[in-house]
């Protein structure tokens, strides 16, 4: 019994805390350790509002890591993110950016949102029982059509950031790319904040930028 309630509780805090986590990456396998001496932050948003406050508190916090950023929409004009560029004018955005120093870009945007239910109320019925086949589905069936209908329980984001290496010898290498998933909590600033932790996380488990302390 006491296993039971353990398992019950240890699954309801992953369903909890699982909202806002990684959910993809790719590492360039010729990528070790990257430590950025100067990184360029783009934040892909139309809404130029919220886009100046996710690249603000994106700098804020490499900042208080010691990772020297620099925000997009503070070098560039907004028709940087709103235009799109040709090849050449990425080859002059590129040499301008190294010629001011910078090494590296990390470019973050929304790749889209999606509704979803909660399960666990009927976790314990399925941790618990021994129940056929036959018993379990029609035990089921009508509480997942009787939900069905119903409003979402909750809306996450899907979240794509990349970080690319502009060294002299390299033409925009990709170092790192991820999709994290961010639980909609119906407030700009904590969504970002959630947003900077689980990407935080991973790229210093990937020696990204971030090392542990």
């Amino acid at each position: 019994m006491k296993n039971i309630i353990l398992i019950l509780i240890v699954a309801t805090l992953l369903t909890n805390c699982s909202s806002n986590r990684l959910v993809h990456q790719y590492k360039n396998p010729e990528t070790g350790f990257f430590e950025s001496n100067k990184l360029f932050i783009i934040g892909l948003e139309g809404n130029l509002e919220l886009r100046e406050e996710f690249e603000k508190k994106l700098s804020q916090a490499f900042d208080k890591e010691k990772v020297r950023s620099v925000k997009s929409i503070d070098f560039f004009e907004d028709s940087f993110t709103k235009e799109k560029k040709t090849l050449e004018e990425l080859n002059t955005i590129e040499q301008t950016l190294l010629n001011a120093g910078f090494d590296a870009i990390l470019i973050t945007k929304v790749l889209g949102t999606e509704k979803r239910y909660y399960t666990s109320r009927m976790l314990h019925e399925f941790m618990t029982s021994n129940q056929t086949f036959e018993d379990y589905y029609f035990g089921n069936q009508y509480k997942y059509l009787k939900q069905k209908g119903k409003k979402e329980d909750y809306t996450i984001h899907i979240i794509e950031t990349s970080l690319y290496c502009i060294c002299p010898e390299k033409e925009r290498e990709l170092l790192w790319r991820g999709e994290i998933e961010i639980k909609d909590s119906n407030n700009n600033s904590k969504n970002i904040h959630n947003f900077i932790d689980v990407l935080f996380e991973n790229l210093k488990e990937n020696e990204l930028l971030l090392i542990y302390e």
